[in-house]
């Protein structure tokens, strides 16, 4: 626990800071980058003569070696054999305590791990004499929230007709429908299945293998995804292909790409087609039964209401992607280096969750759309990455929390898309660390539906709407106009100017 005051003085913008702490360490700080702080940690002599006392003396009772009784083996014996273990792991354990201390009285949000400054294998413990350090971190962005009441957003509305009902209900045909074995060419549609090698730059030794991999064939000049990536041309590459073919596709691994070794390679899969199939539609009696409904007419009526609620989904997605540009571009911020380099997994994790709850797609279609967006660009990287730290702020000012429940009824959803248990997909989800995931997104979510009650919102018709989308001009005339109560947050947003400052704190104990 600490006690301390804090006197500012606003001309030099000097922070001082009195600490009565319960921890020995001298502690700076500096910035050193955007979202980057530099902490410098300095040792007293006698910590570090206490804490090599301490371990020798632990080990000194422990350990047993011939010709001595434990515990009376001689110091000088054990500094022989165990020094400069002892001295190792005494150093990384002042360094991790002298961080965590760190953290607390600079109130850091870090981003990840922090980095030493120079190499820690050369910090040495000796006893007697103190010890200097340094680490630097990455941490979440100093911004403020705008006035909420002055975001206007749009609601597209649109009413569910036969017409949506009979494509979905094709869709739904499609997607239960029958599998049945391809004699010939595949065409567009169709389903290869089979073994596949990736291999990196030419390398002979492969870097992923998979005995079964199953692509879906696109349109001739379309792209479409393979394990993860996105190839441009692929619809050229597979036409035509059928049983015994070995095809090998060639791309250029994006630099954005959530794994390392991947970016900027030269990619070459081979692929051995052993299987290929497709799909027959059901007929109306056969997705009936499918259903477990005892008409076709009460399928429509399912349907229906199911389009209904997604429709909802739909709107309320629209209204939170709105809300969060439009804050995005009230808020000026330097985004941390390495960290923007790093959101491209949480990016497509997000996505992924996202499109498995959305109910439109399968789980092959949205590992697809995943791959586009992992071909995407940096600066649609950076975007994301801005609103998440935007999202994060907000479920902080509005107070979000999310609970056991909500991720439950999340995880079911998705479960009831994909036709599968809820208790199987919560399994499946937390084999690939996507729980986590569930909950920040609800939370994020959570967050933007509070902006969006504190903004203005405005009714249009879906065809209005869509011209906007595609660059018309706005129309004059709204159907219809909701203001929320004014909200607003605590200050209006400033640009921020890189400054370097530091800020030394005192440490003593309390008397």
């Amino acid at each position: 626990m600490l006690y301390f005051k804090v006197r500012y003085r606003a001309r030099k913008k000097v922070y001082h800071y009195d600490y009565y702490s319960t921890h020995p360490y001298e502690l700076s700080i500096e910035n050193v980058g955007p979202a980057r702080k530099r902490v410098k940690i300095t040792v007293p002599a006698e910590t570090i003569t206490s804490k090599l006392q301490e371990s020798m003396g632990t080990l000194k009772t422990q350990t047993a070696i011939p010709g001595f009784r434990k515990g009376k083996v001689p110091a000088h014996i054990i500094e022989k054999r165990f020094g400069e273990s002892i001295r190792n792991e005494a150093r990384n354990e002042i360094i991790s305590d002298a961080w965590k201390n760190a953290i607390e009285e600079f109130e850091l949000r870090t981003l990840g791990e922090p980095e030493p400054v120079g190499d820690v294998a050369e910090v040495v413990l000796v006893e007697g004499k103190p010890l200097t350090f340094e680490l630097e971190v990455e941490v979440m962005p100093d911004f403020d929230l705008p006035e909420f009441d002055a975001i206007s957003l749009t609601r597209p509305i649109v009413d569910v007709t036969d017409e949506h009902i009979g494509e979905e209900i094709e869709r739904q045909k499609i997607r239960n429908g029958n599998l049945e074995e391809v004699e010939g060419k595949a065409s567009e549609g169709d389903f290869l299945v089979g073994p596949a090698v990736v291999h990196l730059n030419g390398n002979d030794e492969s870097f992923y293998k998979t005995e079964q991999t199953r692509i879906s064939l696109p349109a001739k000049d379309t792209g479409g995804e393979l394990l993860g990536l996105f190839i441009d041309d692929l619809g050229k590459t597979l036409d035509g292909a059928s049983v015994g073919d070995e095809l090998t596709i060639k791309t250029k691994g994006h630099e954005e790409h959530e794994l390392e070794e991947v970016r900027g390679a030269d990619v070459v899969v081979t692929f051995n087609v052993v299987q290929a199939v497709r799909i027959n539609p059901l007929t109306d009696d056969e997705l009936s039964s499918a259903f477990g409904l005892d008409s076709f007419d009460t399928v429509k009526e399912q349907v229906k209401l199911a389009l209904e609620q997604r429709r909802d989904k739909d709107q309320a997605a629209v209204l939170r992607t709105q809300a969060t540009t439009e804050i995005a571009d009230r808020i000026e911020m330097e985004l941390p280096e390495k960290t923007s380099a790093m959101q491209a997994e949480r990016d497509l994790q997000r996505l992924r969750t996202e499109l498995q709850s959305s109910g439109r797609m399968t789980l092959e279609e949205v590992e697809a759309e995943v791959a586009k967006v992992r071909s995407g660009s940096t600066e649609e990287s950076k975007k994301r990455l801005k609103a998440y730290f935007i999202l994060t702020k907000l479920a902080e000012h509005f107070h979000v929390d999310v609970n056991e429940m909500e991720v439950n009824t999340r995880v079911a959803e998705i479960a009831m898309q994909n036709g599968v248990r809820p208790e199987e997909m919560r399994n499946k989800l937390a084999q690939q660390g996507q729980l986590s995931q569930i909950q920040a997104v609800v939370r994020e979510e959570k967050a933007a539906d509070q902006l969006v009650a504190a903004c203005t919102v405005t009714d249009m018709p879906v065809d209005e709407w869509q011209a906007l989308q595609d660059g018309g001009s706005k129309p004059t005339k709204k159907t219809s106009k909701k203001k929320a109560p004014k909200k607003t947050a605590s200050k209006k947003a400033t640009t921020k100017k890189t400054t370097k400052k530091k800020t030394t704190k005192k440490t003593t104990k309390k008397s």
